[in-house]
Parts: C-alpha cells; structure tokens; sequence
C-alpha cells in the first residue's frame, strides 16, 4: 500500500512538470550499489517500476573517483546542470548508496521588474547585529493575501497558475521557530482557503537556496539502525549477497528566486484594512512552500526556510 501510493505521488509530481506551462519539475531517483552484489530482479523491479529510480552497480572499492564522478555526472544530468555534485568524496568501503535530487524551475506569472530592484537589510536569524546588505525585489500588484494572528500569508503565481509559492511572515522578527513549530497540514490548507485577493506592495529578497542532507542519521534517530551495518543488516528482500547494508542516503535540492521566477490546527484571521495596499515586506527570516495549486491535497513540492542569506 505505500509502495503504491508513493508512486501515485512521483507520478503525479513528474507529471506536473511541464515546460509548455511555465515551469519544470523534475525528481530523481537512483540506488548505487557495490558491484559484487546481485540485486533481485523483483527488487529492481518493483523499484523501479514505483518509485522510478535507476539502479547502477559500480566499483567503488577499486575505483572510488570514478565511482564518485558517475554519481554526480547523474545528479548533474538529471537536475539540468543546477546540482552539479550530489557528494564530495566517496569510501572505497561503500556498499550501497541511495540518492534523491530535486530540480524546479518556473517563471512568476507576473515578474518583477529588475529596474525595481535594489539593496536593502535582510536581518539574518532576526537578529539587528547580523544585518546584511541583499537584493530586495518589489513591486505592487494584486496578489493572494491574508494577515493572520502572528504572521502574514503572501501567494505568488507561476506561468499556468498550476504552481504557486506561499510565503509565510511572521510578525515579528524572531518569531520564524514558534511559526514553524505551528504548521500542520491542517494550518496550511486553511491558510490557504483564507486567501484573499488585493492590492499589496511586495519586498522579497532575491535568494538561492541549496539543501544538501545525508539522511543517515534522520533514519537513525527513528530507530531504523540495522540496515546500516553489515553485520546486523537484514536485506534478504533486496539481494541474496552476503555482506549487504546501505552506506548512505543522500538528498540534494537547488531553488532559485529572482525577478523572474524559481530556477528549484485552525487558523485565527484578523481584520484586514481595505484603504491603500498592504505592505509585505520581506526583510527577516520566513518560510516559504512551493505548492500544487488547485490539487486536492495542496500537494506540497519544497517546503523550506529562508533564516540568513
């Protein structure tokens, strides 16, 4: 049952990027394995098949930098050239590593105007001491936006409308950690409801963003730790070889904002003044999601957080 409903999500994220609407999306997959070991031919399958990832048995023990090149050769392929190096270095004792990459890229349905862009404090971490000079983008136009209890919700739109990004303010400099502790699913989708368009003078800063996360140690804190030893590891459903455990799990993002666009509980709302536009401007740390517009669930394709640039 996960197996297939994972696969109902990639297809549905592959199949939500399309260059004929505006934008690009595109997720990878693939299992490097060491090649002494013999992957089932129903395990690579079923891989395969639902979770549309390539399988590549390498030499890692007698030719690591090679190995290594070929990894990021892959990432680089199939993020268009934004993730260049997925890893920096690779054991020649690897056995078995897991890669995922993310690669978007759209086009804001109404840009900014580059001559509209100058340098303005971004306060790192909400902090006046670490204050940075950035790139601010602005313009005014109508949008869809709310002023809820303890922060503000801008949307912005992406060529076709079927993409769009949220950007979530809160309303004090150093309230991004109670923000981002609050946000469910729950809050999320009736923040979204909540939305409302207006007139709103928009200051966002030009960023780009690169997560870069061995999961190893997530999975381990779940109390998943066997499967990364060879000498507790039971992969008796992936390959017969003796000796198998997985090295690493790695995840690797790019995203982009500028003028243009991205190159990667209930809600309290509040009374909202009708003179004049409403100001957003975006000049400490945020969260920000790229979302599936208009889909049943609001899927959600990046969720991240913008705390110093």
């Amino acid at each position: 049952m996960v197996h297939t409903s994972f696969n109902r999500y990639v297809n549905e994220v592959m199949q939500s990027g399309n260059s004929s609407d505006g934008y690009v999306l595109e997720t990878a997959n693939a299992i490097f394995v060491n090649q002494k070991l013999e992957l089932h031919s129903e395990y690579r399958n079923e891989v395969q098949n639902l979770y549309e990832a390539s399988i590549r048995n390498i030499d890692f023990a007698n030719r690591a930098n090679k190995s290594l090149k070929e990894i990021n050769d892959w990432a680089k392929m199939k993020t268009h050239g934004r993730i260049k190096k997925i890893l920096n270095q690779l054991d020649p004792s690897t056995n078995m590593v897991l890669l995922n990459a993310v690669f978007f890229k759209g086009k804001w349905k109404i840009p900014f105007n580059s001559t509209h862009t100058s340098e303005y404090y971004f306060y790192n971490s909400g902090v006046k001491s670490q204050r940075k000079m950035v790139p601010i983008m602005s313009m005014t136009n109508r949008f869809f936006y709310s002023n809820f209890e303890n922060f503000k919700a801008l949307q912005l739109l992406y060529e076709g409308e079927q993409i769009s990004m949220l950007i979530l303010l809160p309303e004090k400099p150093g309230g991004l950690r109670a923000l981002e502790g609050s946000l469910t699913s729950e809050k999320l989708s009736d923040i979204l409801k909540n939305l409302h368009q207006t007139k709103v003078h928009v200051s966002i800063p030009k960023f780009k963003l690169q997560f870069e996360k061995d999961l190893t140690s997530n999975i381990k804190a779940l109390g998943i730790n066997r499967i990364f030893s060879a000498g507790t590891a039971e992969l008796s459903g992936m390959t017969s070889s003796p000796g198998a455990f997985i090295s690493q799990v790695v995840h690797k993002a790019v995203i982009q904002i500028d003028e243009e666009g991205t190159k990667a509980a209930a809600v309290t709302r509040m009374h909202v003044s009708r003179s004049g536009p409403h100001e957003f401007r975006v000049n400490y740390p945020f969260l920000f999601a790229i979302l599936e517009r208009g889909s049943k669930s609001n899927m959600v394709l990046f969720l991240g957080r913008v705390n110093v640039l």
